[in-house]
């Protein structure tokens, strides 16, 4: 199950709503600096590749495509090459789950480019939906905790480094996150997804306030409702039909976050959806910032 969980409609913050990328956030009509240099962890397929076209098409001079699947990225190298036949790739197999291989993915992105703008972590894991605690398996509900929280803690732990390093980058560090987080009732409300993706929201927060002293931003980013490889195995028939956001929007809308140097920090520890217009975004920006919204928290009344 990719990270595109989320009911339609829900967490709506914008009137309009998309479920491709529109003129705002077409990254086609971006011009990014150069040098400039992502690494897309989870870039295979899906959410992951679009997000490495997007850059692809916006100029990006290089990219690091992370992933345990090498195949898959080979696949996804080969398309980015034929959008941009200038961009540096390099190919590095990466178990996300493992210290010692994304040591080794921040080691040998460093040692290619000497310089790391955005990291992009897509992996996610659900496995199958149950939604019962009492019947859900042991291993499923700590492989799902070890992709989808400790191995964005283990990517951010190696790979911000490289970022804050880097000179005049743009210093974003991007999680694929889920509105699934924040749900507790429905059909796909399986709780070594829904709790996993929260902690890793939860951890995105952290880093943000860590980290936003010395220039770095962190998203969290609602993919919308993609029908991914893993969605199709494992998605509930009721929710299939709410699968139907293109995969290319999340990429397009990670490319409009980082464009523009610091322009979106505003947004830096924040959950935001990839489905939301850009520009009615903008302008609630004063109404997010003056009451902290888009983060987790406890209402009192």
């Amino acid at each position: 199950m990719s990270d595109n969980w989320g009911s339609k409609g829900t967490g709506q913050v914008t009137p309009t709503s998309h479920a491709t990328p529109n003129a705002t956030i077409d990254p086609t009509k971006v011009t990014l600096p150069t040098p400039y240099v992502v690494c897309i962890v989870g870039a295979s397929r899906g959410i992951g590749a679009g997000i490495a076209y997007a850059y692809a098409k916006a100029g990006a001079s290089g990219l690091i495509l992370a992933s345990r699947r090498i195949s898959g990225l080979e696949e996804t190298a080969s398309e980015c090459r034929k959008i941009n036949p200038k961009i540096e790739i390099e190919i590095i197999s990466c178990d996300i789950t493992s210290a010692e291989s994304v040591s080794a993915l921040a080691d040998k992105t460093w040692q290619k480019f000497s310089r790391l703008d955005v990291v992009a972590v897509n992996s996610g894991y659900s496995g199958p939906v149950v939604l019962k605690v009492t019947e859900t398996d042991p291993q499923t509900f700590q492989n799902a905790s070890n992709v989808n929280y400790i191995g964005t803690f283990l990517c951010a732990k190696y790979l911000i480094p490289h970022l804050l390093r880097t000179p005049n980058g743009a210093k974003a560090f991007i999680g694929v996150s889920s509105i699934g987080a924040l749900i507790i009732r429905g059909p796909i409300a399986n709780s070594q997804y829904c709790v996993s993706k929260l902690a890793q929201l939860k951890l995105l927060e952290h880093i943000h306030e860590e980290f936003v002293g010395e220039g770095l931003a962190s998203f969290a980013v609602h993919p919308g409702a993609v029908m991914s490889e893993m969605a199709d195995e494992s998605a509930p028939e009721e929710f299939r039909p709410y699968l139907t956001d293109s995969p290319d929007l999340c990429g397009a809308f990670c490319v409009w976050l980082t464009k523009e140097g610091d322009k979106r920090f505003w947004l830096s520890g924040r959950l935001v959806s990839a489905k939301w217009d850009a520009d009615e975004l903008e302008g609630r920006k004063d109404e997010i910032v003056e009451k902290d919204l888009l983060k987790t928290g406890l209402r009192l009344k």
